[in-house]
């Protein structure tokens, strides 16, 4: 008989603790903002930010000088231009040219001057048969005949500049410029090998001596136009997106149909946010040369910025079909895909990417953060370690390791990654998310029937979440991490006060509410634990365990009647969750 009469009491007890625990780890996170997380259901854990695109290769990363061939060709183009400059073509008018058989049966029987101005026209006659040492020889012997033979000099600078060009498409760099030095000193005003040294200069990656050589070509004859896109593009690597867009926009005013010019406008174009203009550069660059990756790279770059993601990953997939070998093609497809939610594609390209350059901290990151949102921990944890090789400085990186390792239930290890992340940046997140640690690896210790050990982490997950609230006093999760932590260690005074400030800041956030409904419970404080469940409810009319804390915070109200409503909206809702409520009521009323 007294055993009957106690067992209400025993059951209601029972129920008081499991509502308890109920409350604690049970909670629906459906109103979370996307970048945090609820581990056990009973904590959250606040990300930077939802991955790491902002990490991703901008096009700037891409092609920023010319290839050898395209340095060979603008040379080439300047050269021709030169050619038919009005100054050039009437010191030739001038000169007779004489072939070279007829001229050594003549020269016994001329002076040296007259003599001179034959070997002059058998320089020109070498030169205009691309017969370059022999025409220097011509001119060499002329002006060794007669030293004021202005036209033999100005012959033979020529020359020099033109076998300077084939020496640096050979890339006999020191060479070519030794040549272009000794054209100019016969002749101040031979723009082409002024405009030769800034190729060599340019080539050699000093870009200061390129850019002047280049001025002085463009200062002597305006009119080669073949100048203005070398001269541009050294510009852009200079940084100086002004001249730089001057000089590609008047390159391709003289010759829209080069492909290197759209392209390098293009960059200048992304680099200004003209992402639209940059866009119509690269698209044209791709058309005038079907087989330049890096246009296409580019070209989805700019898509991208556009919020054309399908479009960019086309031209990304076009980029690595044209250069399977392209790291940045890779790379950027990754990017593009995770912004898109495909994380598996995303995957696959990170991962070639890292085939084909494995020490990439920030592929193996990505790669990394691409597995954490398909809560493949464990292969998220391996790629953040290898990133951790190469990326020392990135508090975001430890932080979503320590996560993720988390995850797998590695409280240990995961602490040790978030305190990494504190000693990086140490601001309010990283406090919160230690927190989260400590809490939950104290859970762990509960279930582990290890008292000491949980209550050891539950006042570190209160110092560290403490110690976040001291540098934001409003920030949500901390306080709610806090609110909770405190409820576990019994401190429910202290719960009310700092979930209080959670639900002032997200009046919405259903977790908040039912949290600190439970602290409002374990003070005695019935009629505020009723109206916080109300709110859970009234957010949700289909949160089961709110109706089922409403119920039993009712029912210890002694209003059991508001008590049975709940319970019958509850039985419709979960059935099973309502069995103990519904035990809780009756065996209230067998003790009366």
């Amino acid at each position: 008989m007294n055993f009957q009469k106690q067992f209400p009491r025993i059951i209601l007890t029972f129920f008081t603790i499991w509502t308890f625990l109920i409350g604690s780890f049970l909670i629906i996170g459906q109103d979370l903002p996307p970048n945090e997380d609820l581990s056990l259901g009973a904590s959250v854990f606040v990300f930077r930010s939802s991955g790491r695109t902002a990490q991703k290769k901008f096009v700037s990363s891409n092609k920023t000088k010319r290839t050898k061939t395209e340095r060979v060709v603008a040379a080439k183009k300047i050269r021709r231009q030169y050619e038919t400059l009005a100054v050039v073509t009437t010191r030739r008018q001038r000169i007779k040219i004489a072939a070279p058989q007829v001229v050594v049966a003549d020269l016994k029987r001329k002076t040296d001057k007259e003599a001179s101005v034959i070997l002059t026209g058998s320089g020109q006659y070498y030169y205009e048969q691309n017969q370059l040492n022999d025409s220097i020889a011509a001119y060499r012997d002329a002006i060794d005949l007669d030293a004021k033979n202005n036209d033999a000099k100005f012959g033979l600078s020529d020359a020099l500049a033109a076998l300077a060009s084939d020496s640096l498409e050979k890339e006999k760099v020191q060479e070519a410029r030794g040549l272009f030095n000794e054209a100019i000193e016969l002749n101040d005003k031979n723009s082409v090998a002024q405009a030769g040294l800034g190729e060599i200069y340019d080539a050699l990656n000093d870009n200061e001596k390129a850019i002047a050589s280049y001025e002085k070509a463009l200062a002597l004859d305006n009119n080669l136009t073949g100048i203005y896109a070398p001269l541009g593009i050294l510009y852009y690597q200079k940084n100086d997106v002004a001249r730089a867009d001057d000089f590609l926009s008047k390159a391709l005013a003289a010759d829209v149909n080069d492909a290197t010019t759209q392209y390098f406008l293009g960059l200048v174009r992304y680099k200004q946010n003209r992402y639209e203009d940059a866009r119509i550069a690269f698209a044209q660059a791709a058309k005038l040369d079907p087989i330049m990756p890096e246009a296409r790279l580019s070209l989805g770059e700019a898509l991208d910025k556009l919020d054309r993601e399908v479009e960019a990953i086309a031209e990304f997939k076009e980029a690595v079909r044209l250069k399977p070998t392209y790291v940045d093609g890779w790379f950027n497809l990754g990017a593009v895909n995770y912004e898109k939610g495909n994380y598996e594609e995303a995957i696959a390209a990170y991962k070639e990417s890292n085939r084909l350059k494995n020490d990439s901290g920030e592929a193996h990151a990505n790669l990394a953060d691409a597995y954490r949102q398909l809560k493949r921990f464990g292969e998220a944890n391996g790629e953040y370690g290898l990133a951790a090789i190469f990326i020392k400085n990135d508090a975001e990186l430890y932080s979503n390791w320590g996560f993720c390792l988390g995850k797998v239930r590695k409280w240990d290890s995961a602490v040790l990654r978030l305190n990494e992340a504190i000693a990086l940046s140490a601001d309010h997140i990283d406090y919160t998310n230690l927190g989260w640690a400590y809490y939950n690896s104290a859970q762990m210790d509960l279930k582990s029937k290890l008292p000491e050990a949980a209550k050891t982490k539950l006042l570190l997950a209160k110092t560290a979440l403490q110690q976040a609230l001291a540098t934001n006093p409003n920030f949500a999760p901390a306080n709610l991490n806090l609110g909770i932590t405190f409820n576990d260690l019994g401190e429910f005074p202290a719960a009310i006060e700092v979930l209080k400030r959670a639900t002032d800041a997200r009046k919405s956030w259903l977790f908040a509410i039912n949290e600190l409904g439970i602290a409002y419970r374990k003070t005695n404080d019935y009629d505020n634990a009723v109206k916080q469940f109300e709110k859970a409810v009234a957010l949700n009319d289909k949160y089961a365990i709110g109706y089922y804390n409403l119920g039993e915070a009712q029912f210890r109200r002694g209003n059991v009647k508001e008590a049975k409503k709940a319970l019958d909206k509850l039985r419709k809702l979960d059935p099973n969750l309502a069995k103990p409520l519904d035990i809780l009521i009756v065996g209230a009323k067998q003790t009366q």
